[in-house]
């Protein structure tokens, strides 16, 4: 289940990707070094999925074959479920734990630290000397005829930009990258150049051209995900005790996962009970749809603690309480709780 639900995400993550480099958004040359160091992330959403739905099908193929029956007639208890069940749930939720507290964070800060790098190497950006790269969809155009040993030097650079009715053709003898920190926006610098911008359309014949020194370009802006970055690389002790609510929120999601497995795992027993006659997948089915829900609900909240829409107080915590509350009520009404036959 882990793999099959690994392969599913890791085709979302690069799919993502490959349209964060289309976009010009993200260099080409970090694909594969991004993709393994976003694993602590992906493996955070796929093994409590993957733990739940184990669960319920393994336990749904007892009820199917008649062997939680003919334990039950044996004196089975629930409890003794729950031992082996607790069993394989708790070294799950210490495992998520440390990696949601110390490996995904270390992880996030060596993808921004890899993204600053890029921004200013032509190489790792993908930029090839002697072609036309193309961003925004056709509404600006690169073209590098040479860069330096250095990786980060262009020479002789051309830009063409679209902008509704306008256009402007850029060309400078040499220019480079580099990062505004505090923005969190790339810039080309263009260096001993001009500007040509003129209309689009066969009646306007405005056209002006503009020399300088010295020009900085700002490309195609990086995606939400990418900015916030730095909250999720900062390490959880210089979270953990912040009155920020942004922090608060960030140190609560970042438990959530190993809470979550816990909850599911109590969840996924009342789920997994069905008449002997009937299929497994429509309680899997049933199973993910909580899922979706549970995970939703998460993060909705998480959004609503850090926008101060929530007190802090609050928290994630009740939202796992109350599925863990579901879970027992569930089980009462089916008269099958911890110590009855």
């Amino acid at each position: 289940m882990v793999i099959v639900l690994l392969i599913v995400m890791v085709g979302t993550a690069m799919g993502e990707l490959l349209s964060d480099v289309a976009g010009g958004r993200m260099p080409a040359g970090l694909i594969g070094i991004l993709m393994l160091l976003k694993m602590p992330d992906v493996l955070s959403t796929i093994i409590p999925l993957s733990i739940f739905v184990s669960i319920i099908w393994g336990t749904g193929r007892m009820y199917r074959d008649q062997e939680m029956s003919v334990m039950r007639a044996s004196g089975f208890n629930w409890l003794m479920l729950l031992r082996p069940l607790f069993n394989l749930l708790m070294p799950v939720a210490v495992f998520l734990l440390a990696v949601d507290l110390f490996v995904a964070p270390k992880a996030a800060g060596t993808v921004q630290q890899k993204l600053e790098e890029a921004y200013k190497s032509a190489a790792e950006w993908g930029l090839r000397p002697g072609q036309f790269h193309v961003f925004k969809g056709g509404e600006l155009v690169l073209y590098v005829e040479s860069v330096d040993k250095d990786g980060r030097t262009l020479r002789n650079i051309f830009i063409q930009m679209k902008q509704e009715e306008r256009e402007q053709v850029w060309s400078a003898k040499q220019g480079y990258y580099w990062l505004d920190m505090e923005a969190g926006e790339r810039y080309l610098t263009l260096e001993d150049g001009q500007i040509t911008e003129g209309g689009t359309k066969v009646k306007v014949l405005d056209f002006g051209i503009i020399h300088f020194s010295r020009n900085d370009l700002r490309l195609p802006e990086l995606e939400h995900r990418i900015k916030t970055v730095s909250l999720e690389a900062r390490p959880s002790a210089d979270i953990m005790l912040s009155a920020q609510l942004e922090d608060i929120a960030e140190v609560q999601w970042r438990v959530s996962p190993a809470i979550a497995v816990i909850v599911l795992g109590m969840l996924a027993i009342p789920l997994s009970h069905s008449a002997p006659r009937e299929g497994r997948g429509g309680r899997v089915i049933l199973g993910i749809l909580a899922y979706t829900i549970y995970a939703n609900i998460l993060y909705i909240w998480r959004s609503w603690i850090a926008e101060g829409d929530l007190p802090p107080s609050f928290g994630l915590w009740w939202v796992h309480l109350l599925v863990f509350i579901v879970a027992l009520v569930w089980l009462q009404r089916q008269g099958r709780m911890v110590g009855k036959g």
